[in-house]
């Protein structure tokens, strides 16, 4: 066990207090495994839900854009882009549960076209650039669910190792060492019983009772 273990009768205690401990640790685990688990299917489909509505959304987009390209040029479309390229942004909300921190929801903004460009743009623009914003939307949601899934499936994992190894190692060790310790408490006993009759059986030989007379 790598732990100093007192002798004698005291040990005795120092293993059932740490065998309690071991054994509502188990408990602990396993409860909070219940929960990760919940958490964790609960995300999953999240995820899955996600990820259909990113594809549709991306389709949507990548539509839109080649509409927008063919009616009003990819040149055309460059140049009313560039004020807006790269100023778009994705906030991103964190939580904590049991332990695990992982982000819970993102919050895009999007940079608009004056509007006398958009009014000097072809009539496919708008729609398209719309379609992409609602991608890029959709593609944070998901990211956002793929990442929490992942933090919640590794706690999960670290949760069922760190219950295997008490499980399976830390409470029989000390079950088992709690067992040896008592049959030497037992035996020390008996000895003591043993002693304790032949000092008395040798304190009566030396030392007889008076006869009255």
């Amino acid at each position: 066990m790598g732990e100093r273990m007192p002798p004698g009768r005291a040990g005795r205690m120092w293993l059932w207090r740490r065998l309690t401990v071991a054994r509502r640790s188990m408990e602990l685990l396993d409860h909070k495994r219940q929960l990760l688990r919940r958490e964790l299917e609960r995300l999953q489909e999240q995820r899955r839900a996600s990820a259909g509505g990113w594809l549709v959304a991306a389709g949507d987009a990548e539509r839109g854009a080649v509409r927008a390209g063919l009616l009003a040029g990819h040149g055309r479309i460059e140049l009313l882009g560039a004020p807006v390229a790269g100023h778009a942004r994705v906030e991103v909300d964190w939580r904590n549960t049991m332990g695990v921190r992982f982000p819970a929801g993102a919050r895009c903004s999007f940079p608009e076209l004056e509007p006398a460009e958009e009014a000097a743009s072809s009539a496919s623009v708008p729609p398209a650039a719309s379609a992409l914003r609602l991608a890029l939307a959709a593609a944070a949601r998901h990211a956002v669910d793929q990442r929490a899934s992942d933090a919640i499936e590794a706690e999960l994992t670290r949760t069922d190792q760190q219950l295997r190894a008490i499980e399976r190692r830390r409470v029989p060790a000390l079950e088992t060492a709690l067992r040896l310790l008592e049959l030497r408490l037992d035996e020390l006993e008996r000895q003591e019983r043993v002693v304790t009759r032949w000092a008395r059986r040798r304190a009566v030989a030396h030392h007889p009772p008076s006869q009255g007379t």
